[in-house]
């Protein structure tokens, strides 16, 4: 498994006159974002690029953070959108039987009757339980342009994970 950086937040809008901005965690608590080091950002269509927070403090429901990337409204406001990623290997290890939802890119899926549907693009985490983005693969290209969702509910829809093989079995039809 690469040790690419993992999506695990994202920078929202500038807050303050010093370069502060807005931070969306995606880690089950909030906060532990904070806890995990290096921080890489990156905008859609650029690389990722090391950054370091200086400070940090909750605000309201959320946080805000001065990164060393900002010392103005301005400067923050250019990286509003970011993505905020943390490195594999600086996380800590998930008990068995669990995997990282972010492990979950890049993998293939296979649906009913093993055919293969695609490969998880992205995950969606926003409350009840999670749902794998996936591109469709070449053959369901032709029928289907548009990448479709899948819940990622363990047990009645998604089957077996299988990290090292980077494959997904769910009970899911072409035609859901």
């Amino acid at each position: 498994m690469t040790d690419n950086p993992r999506p695990m937040g994202a920078i929202g809008s500038p807050f303050g006159v010093y370069g502060w901005m807005k931070i969306r965690s995606y880690t089950q608590q909030p906060e532990d974002l904070f806890d995990y080091s290096p921080w890489f950002i990156r905008q859609r269509g650029t690389q990722w690029r090391e950054v370091q927070v200086e400070e940090y403090r909750q605000h309201g429901n959320g946080f805000i953070a001065k990164l060393n990337i900002a010392a103005t409204p301005e400067e923050a406001k250019t990286f509003a959108g970011a993505e905020i990623g943390i490195r594999r290997s600086s996380l800590p290890p998930v008990p068995e039987g669990t995997v990282y939802l972010s492990d979950l890119i890049g993998c293939k899926v296979t649906g009913l009757e093993g055919e293969m549907l695609g490969t998880v693009s992205r995950i969606w985490d926003y409350g009840a339980s999670p749902v794998m983005e996936v591109s469709p693969s070449d053959h369901l290209a032709r029928e289907r342009k548009d990448n479709f969702l899948i819940p990622y509910v363990v047990g009645p829809i998604v089957k077996t994970v299988d990290l090292n093989a980077k494959m997904i079995d769910v009970e899911w039809g072409v035609d859901y």
